[in-house]
Formats: C-alpha cells, structure tokens, sequence
C-alpha cells in the first residue's frame, strides 16, 4: 500500500508549502484537494496551464500524485476536474453521492447522477471513486455495494474512508472484505466515536481514536489491496504549518509501522 496525505490538511497554505512539507514529512505520495469553498489546490479557475504548473511542483518535490479529491456531483465541474487531473496524469478522481441518507428517492437519484459522473471520468481517461458519506445517499458498507451493482460500469469503484463507515456504525475491516476489488482508493483516517460528526483534527490521527486501524490494514491486505491510503484530515485550515506537518508526519510514522509488522 502507498502512504500519501491529501492537500487538504495544508487548506492554509498554497500548493507548494503542501508539497514541500508532505515530502519532508517522508511521503512519496500525494492526493490534490479541488474541493470548492475549502482547498482548491488543483482549481479548475486556473485550467489546464494551472494544472501543468502543479504538475511540475509535484514532480519537484519528488512525490508522486494518485488521486484528486473533486468532491462534487455536478456533472459539468467533474468534467473540468477530471480534464485537469488527466493533465497532471492522475487517473482517480475522488467524489461523494450526494443525496440523504435514508430517502429511496434521493438514493435512486445519486445513483443514476453517478452513472453519468462516471462516463464523464470515462471520456477523460479517469476512474471515479465514490466515497460513502455520512448523511449522503451512500453511506454504509451496503449502499455502496447497491451502487456497484447498479451502475456496473469499467470507470466506477470506491473509496474506502474507515471513519466515515465507523460513524455509519460499521466495523471498516468487515466492509473491506465484501467490497473487495471495489476498492480503488482510500481516505484514511481515524475518529473518536461513532458520532455522526466528524472531530477536530487531532482525533482523525490513525492511532489517536477508536478505530482498529491494524485491523482495517490487515483486512485491505487481504483483499490485495495496493493502492494509495490517503490521509484527509479536515478542519486544519487555520493551524499553523508546524502544526499540520506534525500531524502529517506522525500519520505516516504511524502507518508505516502497522504496514511493517502486517509484512
């Protein structure tokens, strides 16, 4: 598996400085947040010369980029998305279902929108990723099968975030065994309790909350997962650069650990 770290966590700070301090916290990977309203460090306002420059940041800062985090369900913005992303010669691009949870309806919806979003990445050479979220659509270990199912497309997988499906009162080890090679890429992080809401930064540390993080490992091990596991930790905007460094570099000091004595 790949330790990498999504920009996100460096919502305070331009792309570079996110490069620059992910490499020194010893990442070889990265994940670039497009998410409107809280960190476009791929920013589709910038277009394709933008996504060049990125590119070439990324490659100076000797990591490698295995996702885009776009985190959106409109059709036309995951279209310029994932042109960029192609850009920068990302093939994952990361979003949710929208839709609330619960509602058939609303379930129904996501999951015909889904279905377009994912011949959208299609067309561009990518594959869309979908994250269960609480309070969307899909949500839980079972919508997210429901939705493979239903959309049985070559471009579709998921995105496997073990605190999203804890706070859906899963157990995400139990989850990676029946999705399998579903599996395209993962949000990693950790939470205090299974409340909905997800906690300041310092509890979605793996290691730091309540989820059996070597048992989650050992699970995607199992089911040959090797893809990226990207930390996203939200909510960090306003730390200071040590700060978010330090929760990078203790992420992945951790990790590499639990990796090491899987095997």
């Amino acid at each position: 598996m790949k330790l990498g770290c999504n920009t996100v966590l460096f919502a305070g700070y331009d792309v570079g400085e996110a490069l620059d301090n992910l490499a020194f916290a010893g990442y070889e990977y990265v994940e670039l947040a497009a998410i409107k309203g809280m960190c476009e460090h791929l920013s589709v306002d910038q277009g394709t010369r933008g996504a060049e420059e990125v590119g070439k940041r990324v490659e100076a800062a000797g990591l490698t980029a295995t996702a885009v985090e776009a985190a959106t369900t409109d059709p036309e913005r995951l279209a310029r998305i994932c042109e960029l992303a192609a850009t920068v010669g990302i093939e994952i691009v990361n979003v949710g279902s929208g839709g609330v949870s619960g509602d058939e309806e609303s379930t129904k919806q996501a999951i015909e929108n889904v279905a377009r979003l994912a011949d959208i990445a299609a067309s561009a050479g990518c594959k869309l990723a979908v994250k269960p979220h609480v309070g969307q659509a899909i949500f839980d270990g079972a919508t997210a099968l429901r939705l493979t199912s239903e959309v049985d497309h070559p471009a579709l997988g998921l995105n496997f975030d073990p605190s999203h499906l804890y706070r859906a009162d899963e157990d995400p080890h139990e989850v990676a065994a029946r999705w399998n090679t579903r599996i395209l890429t993962s949000h990693f992080r950790d939470c205090a309790s299974r409340e909905r809401q997800v906690g300041p930064p310092p509890t979605q540390i793996p290691g730091r909350g309540t989820v059996d993080i070597p048992a989650t490992l050992r699970a995607l091990a199992d089911v040959g997962y090797a893809g990226p596991l990207n930390l996203e930790v939200i909510g960090a905007a306003a730390y200071t650069l040590p700060q978010v460094t330090a929760i990078a570099a203790e992420t992945r000091g951790y990790l590499n650990r639990c990796l090491q004595e899987l095997g």
